[in-house]
């Protein structure tokens, strides 16, 4: 179950990346950041279950990544809900393979176990933390030039009313 309260976003954003962030450099990856000036201040969420969200979604990225690469996070109000995207530069996923990375237990490598692969349920449960939301996540890739994981939350009324104000 979730439990939803009115959360300062820009703030739990920033700490994730900040948590995030030693490990990127020692892979010899950069972590930015980018967030749509026109979000708004506070959402309507389970703060914990959308900081674990972005956590798989980063751990993800950052393991597929080669050093030298990037990883990009972007944050962008939309009308109705808020958008957020996670993308990297590393080897991407097979079209073949695209349609499965939200199904339990299933890994792109085969060869992976779970020692050194994981258990193949951090893009399921992720997906299922987003539905709870009310909200859906998909991903995109092209073999060889990353993948991009973005989801959506819905905004409530109360989170429009209360943009970030540019100080």
């Amino acid at each position: 179950e979730l439990e939803l309260r009115s959360e300062a976003l820009r703030p739990m954003i920033e700490r994730i990346v900040r948590i995030h962030r030693p490990p990127a450099e020692e892979k010899g990856l950069a972590l930015d950041l980018v967030i749509d000036p026109a979000l708004p201040e506070f959402i309507t969420c389970d703060a914990t279950r959308v900081a674990q969200i972005l956590n798989n979604l980063l751990t993800n990225a950052l393991r597929h990544s080669l050093a030298g690469g990037q990883v990009t996070i972007s944050v962008e109000a939309k009308a109705d809900h808020l958008e957020i995207a996670v993308q990297d530069t590393g080897e991407g996923i097979a079209p073949e393979d695209l349609a499965h990375v939200f199904d339990r237990f299933w890994r792109a490598d085969r060869s992976r176990s779970r020692d050194s692969g994981g258990s193949g349920l951090g893009l399921a449960i992720t997906r299922g933390l987003v539905e709870a939301h009310g909200g859906r996540i998909w991903a995109e890739s092209s073999v060889g030039k990353g993948a991009r994981f973005t989801f959506r939350l819905p905004l409530q009324e109360a989170d429009v009313l209360h943009p970030i104000t540019q100080g």
